[in-house]
């Protein structure tokens, strides 16, 4: 039979694929030392979800598979120039709208399943800071129901030590990879997409916050401000400074010691990043949100773009950046949080957030925190909705 013109697969994806298998996997056992176990899916279709701790997580997955996935991807990627033509002509991922709902992408993996290939995604839609396992949108439970193949659950460990996500260098440590569970389609078939979601959210959950694993490196505290931008000492934001593997408040003087297994030794009062985070996600649900405050929460110079047709337009290179309990002002413009649709992080230092049918994004220095901005959002709409413990964003 002839292939029609129009299938997503294309035999040059085949291709790719090996030499990105090829390529990948000196690269892993290299700067991860990766070990990977093998899982047999040439004969079979499956939803491979993945956890989400390191950026290469999907081609650590891929080095497992013989049969090549169609995965995923957040629009982010599509808005590189001629590397996003690239990725589309070599591996066609699946383009999808972070934190939005996007029922484009849907038809899409189901017309790739129809054409009898298996669909790669990461539920969490967002790496951990932590080492613990981040939300995962209820959603999905619907998404698997509606595509009604098995879920294979592809768990790596380590990630969060060698390749912390708010770090630039690679720790020496070690990366493990494999499907820990396969969830087969008569055994979540009858269950509500409410029992799904749990049945996998359990399947996928990682904590390596306090694992002890060892992971080398005289850079161990780099860029934690990306994540931890709340001094516990002084309450100050935006004064936590990292060097090598101390990590201080340049407000009080307060300084701690970042050791190789991500334990800290000094002023602070919490031992792991996950144990500071859940503290500074506390501060933040405690903010009032009336509106009504004259000076911000927090301010810096930042760069405003614009991503529209793959494209990214810069609307201010430098302006600075209000936050309030309420809205988000850049320069001269105002976004109030009740015509924002969503705000995500991507990668280690941008901010993504949907307003009027736009796609924003905020992007400033090296040490540059998006996490702030999507807790301060999330808690607007939280205690709009009258939410009193609900999710800050990741």
């Amino acid at each position: 039979m002839k292939r029609k013109k129009n299938q997503w697969h294309k035999p040059r994806h085949v291709f790719f694929y090996r030499l990105s298998q090829f390529l990948m996997g000196i690269y892993a056992r290299i700067a991860y030392r990766y070990r990977g176990e093998k899982f047999d899916n040439r004969d079979r279709q499956y939803i491979f979800c993945y956890n989400h701790q390191t950026a290469l997580d999907q081609h650590l997955m891929y080095l497992s598979l013989p049969r090549q996935p169609y995965t995923v991807a957040t629009e982010d990627i599509f808005a590189m120039g001629l590397l996003s033509r690239f990725i589309r002509y070599a591996q066609a991922p699946i383009p999808f709208k972070k934190s939005a709902a996007d029922f484009a992408a849907v038809k899409t993996c189901v017309r790739i399943i129809h054409e009898g290939y298996s669909i790669a995604l990461s539920p969490e839609g967002n790496r951990t800071f932590t080492g613990v396992t981040v939300h995962i949108k209820p959603s999905i439970g619907k998404l698997i129901k509606l595509l009604r193949l098995p879920v294979a659950v592809f768990i790596v460990r380590g990630g969060y030590g060698v390749m912390p996500r708010y770090a630039d260098k690679v720790r020496r440590g070690r990366v493990t990879g494999r499907v820990e569970r396969v969830i087969e389609y008569e055994e979540y078939k009858d269950l509500s997409d409410e029992a799904v979601y749990e049945l996998l959210r359990d399947a996928m959950y990682v904590d390596e916050s306090d694992s002890g694993a060892v992971c080398k490196s005289r850079h161990q505290a780099e860029y934690l401000e990306r994540a931890l931008y709340i001094c516990p000492k002084c309450g100050k934001v935006g004064t936590l400074r990292s060097k090598g593997r101390t990590f201080s408040c340049t407000a009080c003087g307060a300084k701690a010691f970042f050791d190789d297994t991500r334990v800290f030794h000094g002023d602070f009062p919490f031992r792991t990043v996950y144990d500071w985070t859940k503290w500074q996600d506390d501060q933040v649900r405690a903010l009032p949100v009336d509106g009504g405050e004259k000076e911000p929460f927090f301010k810096e110079r930042v760069r405003l773009r614009k991503l529209e047709n793959g494209a990214k337009t810069v609307i201010f290179e430098c302006a600075e950046a209000r936050i309030f309990s309420d809205r988000l002002e850049v320069g001269e413009l105002t976004f109030r949080y009740d015509d924002v649709s969503a705000m995500t992080i991507c990668g280690k230092k941008r901010m993504d957030f949907y307003c009027g049918g736009v796609t924003y994004q905020l992007t400033s220095d090296k040490r540059f925190c998006a996490l702030k901005y999507v807790n301060l959002y999330y808690h607007y709409q939280n205690r709009k909705e009258g939410i009193e413990d609900g999710f800050l964003g990741i």
